[in-house]
């Protein structure tokens, strides 16, 4: 039995998403949804990536209860410049802030965020403390930078942080593995997105 076990492990692709733990989501945890923005899912990556990305992401929120799911949009300012005074001004790029209309949108609670890491938020730190949050999944792009740093500054506000791996976009795959990994090992728990459709 051993020998078995060990070789199933061994055989395991991506062998830290197959954690048994995965069985404890997606009932009352809350979902944070980073960044599904048309400037990024049409702008900046393929079609084909945007689509899978948007479709596993719709398939986590359509798992999670509506009042658990949370949206958060990335500023994006522009520098303009003008005859007029003021001369050089910042202003922001609505356009850019949209989201994407592929996503299931099924709550109102919408933050914006001009920082990498979504804890930054104070209106979602509150809303969050109020809710008595304790469990909160990820998921969102970019796996090395806003996924990243919110997951690490949860754990620090004393959140148990969860991620799905196949609703979260990287750079590349294997920068996005490396980053999983690495979290992983810093006590972030896995969901592997098979396990949802069992709850």
């Amino acid at each position: 039995m051993k020998r078995i076990l060990f070789f199933l492990i061994l055989c395991c692709p991506g062998y830290f998403f197959c954690f048994s733990q995965n069985k404890e989501l997606i009932g009352d945890q809350f979902l944070i949804v980073i960044d599904i923005q048309e400037y990024y899912t049409k702008g900046k990556l393929s079609d084909n990536n945007a689509q899978k990305l948007i479709d596993s992401v719709n398939f986590v929120i359509n798992h999670t209860k509506s009042n658990n799911v949370i949206y958060i949009k990335s500023f994006h300012r522009l520098l303009n410049l003008s005859y007029l005074y003021p001369f050089i001004y910042v202003s922001y790029d609505i356009a850019a802030m949209r989201l994407d209309k592929r996503m299931n949108l099924v709550s109102k609670y919408y933050f914006t965020n001009d920082d990498t890491s979504v804890f930054t938020i104070k209106g979602l730190n509150d809303f969050l403390k109020k809710r008595k949050a304790e469990k909160i999944v990820i998921i969102g792009l970019m796996a090395e930078e806003s996924i990243h740093e919110s997951l690490k500054e949860g754990m620090k506000f004393g959140y148990d942080m969860y991620m799905i791996p196949e609703a979260i976009i990287g750079q590349s795959q294997k920068s996005k593995d490396k980053t999983i990994k690495e979290l992983s090992q810093e006590g972030i728990k896995i969901v592997n997105i098979n396990m949802l459709n069992n709850k």
